[in-house]
């Protein structure tokens, strides 16, 4: 089972209209959230390594701090979860925000049982990150273009019972990162949805797409990862 069982806290928050989007889009949208974010922490080469990196998506990076994860790629966007000190992040790709700071899409790869579900992906802040990450590559030309079919959930997590933190719109471009099979045996695809909305939902968007719900094969993506 990939999920860590239990229920998330949800909250709505109403995004700001400048930082945090390469594409200026804002969005209000649920959020699971379970600790404020941490203050800027400078990288300790000594901070302990949670764990040996996983296949799959990605290479093993490890926060120095409790710090956000975040649905789009800036801070004023909304908050979907946590990556805690030492653990194993799974750092896919980098961006920039509107004020040039870098974001990294990231897998939160370990669950905290009645707080946030194991795999839960979003954006994370370069500077909360111990290891460099400026040779990742860039998430705007990442991934596989996929087309849902309907207008569909975008989950925090894999498995359609995670925190809903955003759509795909039917016909939209999303980038297909990767794949994974949740608790039932559906396939997710997780997927970078192009487009915004303004005044519904930022640019860049990162999330879990039901496979069922995308026109295109996905089969031979690569793997997300385990926890």
């Amino acid at each position: 089972m990939l999920l860590a069982a239990g229920a998330v806290v949800a909250l709505t928050t109403t995004a700001a209209s400048a930082a945090g989007s390469p594409v200026t889009h804002t969005s209000t949208q649920p959020t699971a959230v379970s600790a404020a974010v941490a203050p800027t922490a400078q990288r300790d080469a000594s901070a302990p390594l949670s764990r040996a990196a996983v296949l799959g998506v990605g290479r093993a990076v490890h926060p120095v701090v409790d710090t956000g994860i975040y649905s789009g790629p800036g801070l004023s966007t909304p908050r979907i979860g946590t990556a805690w000190a030492g653990d194993n992040v799974a750092a896919i790709c980098q961006t920039q925000d509107s004020n040039g700071k870098r974001m990294v899409l990231g897998i939160e790869r370990p669950g905290r049982n009645g707080i946030q579900w194991a795999n839960t992906a979003g954006y994370l802040w370069d500077d909360d990150i111990r290891e460099y990450t400026g040779d990742l590559p860039g998430c705007a030309g990442y991934g596989r273009s996929v087309h849902p079919v309907v207008d569909t959930g975008l989950y925090s997590a894999p498995g359609l019972s995670t925190p809903r933190i955003g759509t795909a719109w039917a016909g939209d471009d999303v980038a297909g990162v990767c794949k994974i099979t949740d608790s039932n045996g559906k396939r997710m695809v997780l997927g970078i949805e192009r487009p915004g909305r303004n005044g519904i939902q930022w640019a860049n968007t990162a999330g879990y797409v039901w496979d069922g719900d995308i026109r295109e094969y996905t089969g031979d993506l690569q793997d997300c990862g385990l926890s």
